[in-house]
């Protein structure tokens, strides 16, 4: 299995590094969020060791945009200093799987691993394929197709779909796509600019049963409809919305 550990502090880092290496894990590094995000994108990662104070984005944003943008079932346990339950609580409800506090016990950090990473691949990885409407999204092809065809999008345009089509029904602020997409915040206009191509690429025919919707002042939301004679009609007039 291949973990990923996020943090900043190269001591902490080596001797977290020592404990799974014993346990046969192959380890990667990021020492910021921004860091570890451009790893989940790129690298086959399994499960996170994440510590909460870090550069450029804290822990906990970054266990946001894994269980919102990414669009995997890493398993992540949070470690870290904050020992109020107050924390353990955030944490928890913004989606880590376990909680360890500094400074570790070696023998403990091992037990807890490996307990996520029972759980990890009790639960299987992520489907490849994401379906809704008329497309299907492929995870490992970086596709998304319609009736067969793939779309052409550039690698950032499919970055932006995926998140998306991740939170089918969710609207997505505009921060959460550019870190879904870039690992930062972007510019409002080069987002829209991306979604407006996005949506034109898309197709976004009535029959093909997909809604991308602006919301006001917070982002997008992509959304599965029904087909209905009467819409299937208009489609001969209708083409998608406008940004």
């Amino acid at each position: 299995m291949h973990i990923l550990v996020v943090e900043d502090d190269p001591v902490q880092a080596d001797g977290v590094a020592d404990v799974l290496s014993r346990l046969g894990y192959a380890v990667h590094f990021a020492r910021d969020g921004e860091s570890a995000i451009r790893a989940l994108r790129t690298q086959p990662i399994d499960a996170v060791v994440l510590d909460w104070h870090l550069p450029k984005m804290s822990g906990i944003d970054v266990l946001n945009w894994i269980r919102n943008g990414v669009g995997g079932n890493y398993g992540v346990l949070l470690l870290t200093s904050r020992v109020e339950e107050c924390d353990v609580v955030s944490a928890l409800d913004a989606g880590a799987d376990d909680y360890l506090t500094k400074p570790f016990r070696p023998d403990e950090l091992a037990a807890r691993m490996k307990a996520l990473t029972r759980r990890s691949a009790r639960n299987g990885t992520p489907q490849n394929l994401i379906k809704a409407g008329e497309y299907v999204l492929d995870r490992q092809s970086r596709t998304v197709s319609l009736h067969g065809q793939a779309i052409d999008f550039t690698p950032k345009e499919y970055d932006v779909a995926a998140a998306l089509f991740n939170n089918l029904g969710k609207v997505m602020s505009r921060d959460m796509l550019a870190m879904s997409a870039w690992g930062r915040e972007m510019d409002s206009r080069s987002l829209d600019t991306h979604v407006y191509r996005i949506r034109q690429k898309l197709q976004l025919r009535p029959e093909n049963r997909l809604r991308l919707s602006s919301v006001y002042t917070v982002g997008y939301r992509l959304d599965e409809t029904m087909a209905t004679a009467a819409n299937l009609s208009a489609d001969r007039v209708i083409v998608g919305e406008c940004v």
